[in-house]
C-alpha cells in the first residue's frame, strides 16, 4: 500500500474520531474577499465545531486534526461546553471590573467633559449684543 493511501486511511480515521467526540467538522475555503481565516477548533451555539482550509493538502490536515484531538482532550465535554466566566482567572475578573467601573465615570454623549465646559454662559438678553469672545 502507498504512503498516500495510508494517508488518506489516517486521515480518514481521524476524522471519525473527531465526529465521535461530538464535534462538527467542516472543510470550507477560509477566505473570503481579501480575508484568509484560520483552520481550527470553536464553540458556536453549544457545540464544538473544526473548520479545516479544504485546499490544505492531506500531510497539514493529519497535522490540524492530530492537534484537534490533542486540544479535545484537554477541554470539557462538548455536552457541557467551555468554562463558564467565574472559572476565568482572577485577573479577568478584575480587568472586566476596573472596564465597568471606568464606563459608568464616561459622560454620556452631549453632556460635557470638563468641568469648565458645564458652566455656560447666559445667553445675552434681548437687545443687547453678545459678548465679544477674546483669545488668551
Amino acid at each position: 500500500m502507498s504512503a498516500r493511501k495510508r494517508g488518506k486511511e489516517y486521515l480518514a480515521e481521524l476524522e471519525q474520531n473527531i465526529r465521535q467526540q461530538g464535534v462538527k467538522l467542516s472543510y470550507e475555503k477560509l477566505q473570503f474577499g481579501g480575508l484568509r481565516l484560520k483552520s481550527g477548533l470553536c464553540w458556536f451555539k453549544g457545540k464544538y465545531y473544526l473548520f479545516v482550509d479544504r485546499y490544505k493538502p492531506p500531510a497539514e490536515r493529519i497535522d490540524l486534526l492530530e492537534q484537534a484531538l490533542d486540544e479535545l482532550a484537554t477541554l470539557p465535554d462538548p455536552a457541557h461546553g467551555p468554562p463558564a466566566e467565574e472559572d476565568a482567572p482572577p485577573e479577568t475578573g478584575e480587568a472586566v471590573a476596573e472596564d465597568q467601573a471606568a464606563e459608568a465615570n464616561e459622560p454620556e454623549p452631549g453632556e460635557p467633559n470638563e468641568p469648565e465646559a458645564a458652566e455656560a454662559e447666559e445667553p445675552p438678553a434681548e437687545g443687547e449684543a453678545a459678548p465679544e469672545k477674546r483669545d488668551a
